[in-house]
């Protein structure tokens, strides 16, 4: 006897690609028509192939009216909706780029911790070793990276872990550690201070990472810390090209890893003040979906393993 069950997944099975790109393709743009030029496809189409998606779904996405609104049930589609569609994509860049080059394809996001020195040595290192995998590379900060990750445009990481790395469906692996630094302009005079206190800050202004960041949280508890109130920011940033244009231009303060400190101030774009956070972020690690199953994978985990014990003893030099 059929159960509901089969009958639901009988009629999943009907459901395709075309059918997700329709209906992401509406949630991104409010209506039929605008989705349907988005598509190249006439609007009836459209709406039929909405449609069978519902059929195929047993749920309604939309509520039809002067104004298309979602249901309750959209987000939940659009979740897995958004993953396919960039599974596929993904896919056909993959066949494209093998096609051509025989190289494998992996897609990697980076922040600017790590963006600065080991990501680099990292391809220099898989070049050197003839791999035949081509790297795709975004940088971002924490937020807009874990966000590609849930939407499947990243397959990797490589930054500072925090709690997400450790979700049920994450694989993640701690590197080393790489404390946050004070820095400024070569010309600030606060560098010429010959003892350096946190309150001295205080006088010039502070370009700070956002407020729910981690690194903001932890910038506020080492002032509070020493019996002050933390900085009032001049800018609130997560830019880091934004960010060294201020410092090079005033007198400005700023906080960032001590791996992209020194590779500024090796260009001669700014110093590093004697001033230590009481309290930090999490380590520098890498972090990959638990079912990610990519021939490229293991031999790019190997080769950020080597890069980041270089990495570990110049940070200690």
């Amino acid at each position: 006897m059929e159960t509901t069950e089969h009958r639901l997944a009988l009629k999943l099975r009907r459901l395709k690609l075309l059918h997700l790109e329709v209906v992401a393709a509406i949630a991104e743009h409010g209506s039929l028509t605008a989705a349907a030029a988005a598509l190249g496809r006439s609007q009836p189409a459209v709406s039929q192939q909405l449609a069978e998606a519902e059929d195929a779904l047993g749920v309604a996405l939309f509520s039809r009216g002067r104004q298309i609104r979602a249901t309750p049930y959209l987000p939940a589609v659009l979740r897995y909706a958004r993953r396919t569609i960039n599974d596929s994509w993904h896919l056909k860049s993959e066949l494209e780029t093998l096609a051509q080059s025989g190289q494998s394809i992996l897609r990697v996001g980076t922040m600017l911790v790590t963006g600065t020195s080991l990501v680099p040595d990292v391809i220099i290192g898989l070049r050197e070793q003839a791999q035949a995998i081509q790297l795709e590379l975004v940088e971002d900060i924490a937020a807009g990276l874990w966000a590609r990750f849930e939407r499947r445009e990243i397959d990797l990481i490589v930054g500072r872990l925090d709690e997400r790395a450790y979700a049920a469906h994450v694989r993640a692996e701690a590197l080393y550690k790489d404390r946050h630094c004070v820095v400024v302009n070569d010309r600030h005079p606060l560098l010429k201070q010959a003892k350096l206190s946190w309150g001295e800050t205080g006088a010039h202004p502070w370009v700070l990472p956002p407020r729910d960041t981690a690194l903001r949280r932890a910038i506020d508890a080492t002032f509070l810390d020493q019996g002050l109130s933390p900085p009032i920011p001049w800018v609130e940033s997560a830019a880091p090209s934004v960010n060294l244009g201020l410092l090079t231009k005033t007198d400005c303060l700023s906080v960032m890893s001590r791996s992209a400190a020194r590779q500024y101030v090796s260009f001669g774009a700014c110093a590093v003040l004697p001033l230590t956070l009481k309290y930090d972020v999490g380590p520098v690690g890498m972090a990959w979906a638990a079912d990610l199953d990519h021939p490229a994978l293991t031999a790019v985990l190997e080769a950020l393993r080597l890069a980041a014990r270089k990495q570990a003893v110049w940070l200690a030099g």
